[in-house]
């Protein structure tokens, strides 16, 4: 275990050294994520809004409070998930240089080695494009669980702030809030099928 936490460790070292060039002015404090770090469930999203510090800590009328409070009316309990963003800190990935958004995607591949989760929720095309590794069809993806990499799978669904978004402008059965809220419900039936399946 004290290997693990050294690794951690060594995460949040080498991300440190990776400066932002572009916006000035920026809030660098880096939090890796939040959550359970052995959790089967990890968000990724690219929305520094999603957490405020590493035990799942959000502020009023964020996405991650957003996210948090539908988690919960799905029954998807904080200890079966952790969230992270492509960068750790106040800023977009598109922000960075490209030499420094290839060590945030080498940096993220080792927090995923390291939680080891069984289902990955890409939160927003930007998201499954760097996991996928190539421009993927998100309207056609979305919603749908897939093979990523080894026994890991990923489910594609739309960034929490434009969901957020759509249900305060269209209402709640709007189709990004509806199409939000099913890909939960299919988050949800995986997550069953795994804890059925080790228990």
């Amino acid at each position: 275990m004290d290997y693990v936490n050294d690794l951690w460790e060594d995460l949040l070292y080498e991300l440190k050294k990776i400066k932002n060039p572009i916006v000035e002015n920026v809030n660098d404090e880096i939090i890796v994520g939040s959550g359970n770090r052995e959790a089967k469930v990890v968000f990724i999203g690219d929305d520094s809004s999603l957490y405020e510090n590493d035990d799942l800590k959000v502020s009023p009328g964020s996405s991650g409070e957003f996210l948090f409070k539908l988690c919960d009316l799905r029954d998807i309990k904080p200890n079966n998930y952790y969230v992270t963003t492509l960068t750790k800190r106040n800023c977009k990935y598109r922000d960075f240089l490209d030499k420094d958004r290839g060590l945030l995607k080498e940096l993220l591949d080792m927090q995923l080695s390291l939680i080891n989760p069984k289902i990955i929720v890409a939160l927003g095309s930007e998201v499954a494009n760097l996991l996928f590794a190539e421009e993927i069809d998100f309207n056609k993806l979305r919603g749908n669980v897939m093979n990523l990499v080894g026994d890991t799978e990923i489910l594609i669904t739309y960034d929490v702030k434009f969901a957020k978004k759509s249900r305060h402008e269209a209402g709640k059965n709007s189709k990004v809030a509806t199409d939000f809220w099913n890909d939960l419900n299919v988050l949800k039936k995986e997550l069953d099928k795994i804890n059925g399946a080790s228990e």
